[in-house]
């Protein structure tokens, strides 16, 4: 029985996690969740304690990190960048470190009156982009473009129905479907057009039985029932808020690496 175990264990987490497998596991999968839920905990934690206020203008900085680490993750797939340390789980701890470590710093540097957070927090994260973008491969610049209209097309419809939803369709909510649909839209583009295959285990099995469009009401199903259980659940504002910015951070991330990767096919 232990022995079972750990032949399951080793097959399905400790192997995938040391080898290039296209697709993950369901252990891998459950990893990267349990990993996932232990950063929502600390940064919650953190949050807190430094007071960080999630508003427009951090999500703008938030956001820069989020795509400077998808241009990194892209950087390995074109073998520009050659370590498993520019590949998940480790180039997200990576990541996260820094980012946690940088509000650490601004944050003690803004109550000495050294500086104000957002003039650094928002502007770094689009200025190391910069030099990322030197070394990306953008062979296939119009393939990539093919993403936007298909995601504009929601993010349209999304302030349309907003005179209608407006209860549920807030800003906050538009900007977390918004990412999540691009996540969709990229995912549909690469897929349909380019012949490439979904790594996730449940989105890979509703695609092969139902075709990459399955994307767009998987996304829209789960995301809004997650945004309605918060805005109903939650009372804090700023816990909604966290919380929204966890999950925007999900598509965001998925939806902009996939987008760069296609530029370069």
């Amino acid at each position: 029985m232990i022995d079972s175990i750990k032949d399951l264990l080793v097959d399905q987490i400790w192997n995938p996690l040391f080898s290039d497998n296209p697709y993950y596991t369901v252990g891998e999968t459950a990893f990267y969740a349990v990993l996932f839920l232990g950063f929502v905990w600390l940064a919650y934690n953190i949050f807190e304690r430094l007071k960080v206020k999630v508003d427009a203008r951090f999500l703008v900085g938030w956001s820069g990190w989020i795509l400077l680490m998808a241009g990194t993750r892209v950087l390995e797939d074109q073998g520009v960048l050659v370590s498993r340390l520019f590949i998940t789980p480790y180039l997200d701890v990576l990541f996260a470190s820094v980012v946690i470590s940088l509000i650490f710093v601004l944050k003690a540097a803004e109550n000495r009156k050294m500086l104000d957070f957002n003039s650094v927090w928002m502007p770094l994260p689009y200025l190391l982009f910069i030099p990322v973008l030197f070394f990306l491969s953008f062979s296939n610049l119009f393939g990539g473009l093919i993403v936007l209209p298909v995601f504009f097309v929601f993010v349209v419809s999304f302030f349309v129905l907003r005179r209608r939803f407006s209860s549920f369709l807030s800003y906050e909510n538009i900007a977390v479907l918004s990412a999540h649909l691009l996540d969709a839209s990229a995912t549909f583009v690469a897929i349909y057009f380019f012949s490439a295959f979904e790594k996730h285990v449940l989105p890979n099995y509703l695609i092969g039985a139902f075709g990459p469009a399955v994307m767009f009401p998987l996304k829209l199903i789960v995301v809004s029932v997650a945004l309605y259980y918060i805005d109903k659940e939650v009372e804090n504002g700023s816990e909604k808020r966290f919380f929204k910015l966890m999950i925007y951070s999900l598509g965001l991330g998925t939806g902009l690496r996939d987008m760069i990767q296609i530029m370069g096919y």
